[in-house]
């Protein structure tokens, strides 16, 4: 089977507003753009990932079972908007966590790799002709040494870097195949 082409996108602040480790539902809000986003990438067909940090469980902010509750909203609430997450990847490591066993230098915890490369050998994901979005710069250096496009994410609205990605690197072909 072939590999194709994917989004990866930060969760917080890069998906929806985050006021300091988000994991309960109630507080759950799309940053402007992000659902008109998820709808863009899944009406062209680029399957679409959540690559996060979630330090919070390493410092026994919340479990990861909260995480998962959280996360499983964010997936029904794209779906609703017509939007399709197809995983996402979490790295609970975190330098100052209590844990020492959480607070382990790790190959996932962006800006390393890690999440990027378990995704795209799960889901046959071709990272140089991939993307990568988030609202730090450990975010992007992720995706680069992912091999990725990366792009930091600091406009108003996600759907209008949404766009200029699309066009860049996913341009729609106009015009017949030939055989």
């Amino acid at each position: 089977m072939s590999q194709k082409p994917a989004i990866f996108l930060d969760r917080d602040n890069t998906l929806i507003h985050d006021d300091g480790h988000i994991y309960e539902i109630e507080k759950f809000a799309w940053i402007n753009g992000a659902a008109a986003a998820l709808k863009r990438f899944h009406e062209a067909n680029i399957p679409v990932f959540i690559v996060t940090n979630q330090g919070g469980i390493g410092r026994g902010i919340f479990s990861e079972d909260q995480m998962h509750q959280f996360n499983n909203h964010i997936i029904a609430a794209a779906n609703k908007a017509g939007g399709l997450i197809t995983d996402i990847a979490f790295c609970p490591h975190h330098p100052l966590s209590p844990d020492p066993a959480m607070a382990i230098a790790c190959g996932c915890r962006k800006p390393e790799p890690g999440l990027l490369f378990k995704l795209a050998q799960k889901w046959e994901i071709d990272l140089s002709a991939s993307v990568m979005i988030g609202d730090r710069d450990s975010d992007v250096e992720a995706g680069r040494r992912a091999g990725a496009k990366s792009y930091l994410f600091i406009q108003n609205n996600l759907d209008d870097l949404a766009k200029q990605v699309m066009s860049t690197h996913f341009p729609i072909k106009i015009g017949k195949t030939h055989a």
